[in-house]
């Protein structure tokens, strides 16, 4: 299949063909953010693309180059370390009835550690908290413990056959390539709108790009690009997710975006922040991405015999 111009990508109308089993017991207001992490997890799993190549027209007077548009968003990039914030978020998939909406916190630390916690949007009760650092995840429900799981790396859940953190989800939203490493030949303009001052770059081979960006500039006082639209490329130049993000805000030295809205669509699955309260680089708690910790005291795990403290063996390792 041949790619279309980027501007007539359309993942709309698109159903999933693959359905996540449910566990028996759940409640469905509580297992709603795994099952939608589970989706989103496969959906991501290996990403080669292998789309055919696609001709361009000349650029108009004043695009910009690859290497000023990479600068910037490596510059920006680097000023944030980690960040934190409030706010609402949605997931959508045909695993439910409707629309899951939640009231939450979101922290994040490089390279890829996350803690999310969802609460209910009129009592304000904490509904599910989310530790993943790197590979690994916690899934704990504050009040079902016992559906509460522990997932360490290399290992996967009965029926459920993927093996990618969904911190790899947060990275596609955020921080979905080290900007700073594209090589000269990875990259290329291959659209500019003047009037509209944006830009679309294509990363990857020529033949067969693994992801094209949307990028404007914002922040007048010190023009910077942003990415506005990130589509994800796998087989054929099928599309794995698409993500937009607007409503950016300079915080500090960064440009930082309060609105993210994720489309996977080969699971018609969305996930949509909203967010407020954010702050970059500040210090969170030592014990917020303490998942082993977490582990032992919820007996989801235990130190294997003979070992480190620090090396566990999950007590609880499928989900059926």
């Amino acid at each position: 299949m041949r790619p279309q111009p980027f501007n007539q990508h359309r993942s709309e109308g698109i159903r999933a063909s693959r359905r996540v089993p449910r566990r028996v017991g759940f409640q469905p207001s509580l297992v709603a953010p795994i099952l939608a992490i589970f989706a989103l997890s496969l959906a991501l799993h290996g990403c080669a693309g292998l789309g055919e190549r696609v001709e361009l027209a000349s650029l108009p007077d004043g695009a910009p180059t690859a290497a000023d548009i990479l600068r910037d968003l490596a510059a920006n990039d680097a000023r944030i370390t980690n960040f934190r914030g409030a706010g609402t978020f949605t997931l959508e998939s045909p695993e439910f009835d409707a629309v899951k909406k939640f009231r939450g916190s979101i922290k994040f630390q490089r390279p890829a550690d996350l803690y999310v916690q969802g609460n209910h949007r009129i009592t304000n009760i904490p509904l599910f908290k989310l530790i993943c650092v790197g590979p690994e995840f916690l899934m704990e429900f504050p009040g079902s413990r016992d559906q509460s799981f522990y997932q360490l790396e290399g290992e996967k859940l009965d029926d459920v056959p993927f093996s990618v953190s969904p911190s790899d989800i947060v990275r596609e939203m955020f921080l979905p390539e080290a900007w700073g490493e594209i090589g000269r030949r990875e990259a290329r303009v291959i659209g500019f709108d003047s009037e509209k001052n944006i830009a679309t770059l294509s990363i990857g081979p020529r033949s067969a790009p693994r992801r094209w960006i949307e990028v404007t500039r914002v922040n007048p006082e010190d023009p910077t690009w942003v990415v506005v639209r990130n589509v994800r490329f796998g087989e054929a130049g099928r599309i794995i997710a698409e993500t937009r993000l607007g409503g950016y805000n300079a915080i500090g030295a960064a440009m930082f975006p309060t609105e993210i809205d994720a489309w996977f669509p080969t699971e018609a699955t969305r996930m949509t922040f909203n967010m407020r309260n954010i702050r970059l680089n500040t210090e969170l708690p030592p014990d917020t991405f303490d998942i082993r910790t977490r582990a032992v005291e919820l007996q989801l795990a235990d130190v294997r015999p003979g070992h480190e403290a620090g090396d566990l063996v999950p007590l609880t390792r499928s989900v059926h």
